[in-house]
């Protein structure tokens, strides 16, 4: 599932970065792995217990409520300045670039989990599925994960 996920941010980080004149030729591949890996270490660094429930809403699974909303809203924004600081460290970007692509590529990463989380013709592909694979957890049907993942959605 790791593989998925991450071959469906590169494609949207690569849309976004081989139309964008801003960045020079010679650094859109080193900006795409960047965008990538930021966008992914990020998510790996929220995918904690304390967050399932905000991660959950941020993909349009789980309970809507303010508390979970703005700590979705915070982890969203933490994810954004991640990409920033990292374009701008290990690409060589203006602020203002970086800003512009975390800006345009993050929420559309968020949309685009959150479609294909409410996709019925792609099963495999569900919130337990993306949470287990930035955990880290390989027998997530076992695991903790999937019993909070199941609280969360109101499922046993």
């Amino acid at each position: 599932m790791f593989e998925k996920i991450m071959d469906l941010v590169k494609k949207q980080v690569m849309d976004k970065v081989s139309g964008n004149s801003e960045i020079p030729a010679d650094k859109k591949e080193q900006t795409i792995d960047t965008a990538t890996s930021s966008l992914m270490d990020s998510l790996k660094r929220y995918a904690t217990p304390d967050n399932i429930s905000s991660i959950a809403s941020m993909f349009g699974a789980g309970k809507k409520e303010e508390i979970t909303e703005q700590k979705a809203a915070g982890i969203t924004n933490g994810i954004k300045s991640d990409m920033i600081t990292n374009l701008i460290s290990k690409v060589g970007l203006s602020q203002g670039t970086a800003n512009n692509l975390a800006s345009g590529i993050v929420p559309a990463i968020m949309f685009l989990f959150s479609k294909k989380v409410s996709d019925d013709n792609d099963p495999d592909f569900n919130i337990g599925s993306i949470l287990s694979s930035f955990t880290g957890d390989k027998n997530s049907d076992k695991s903790g994960v999937m019993d909070m993942v199941g609280s969360i959605l109101g499922k046993k």
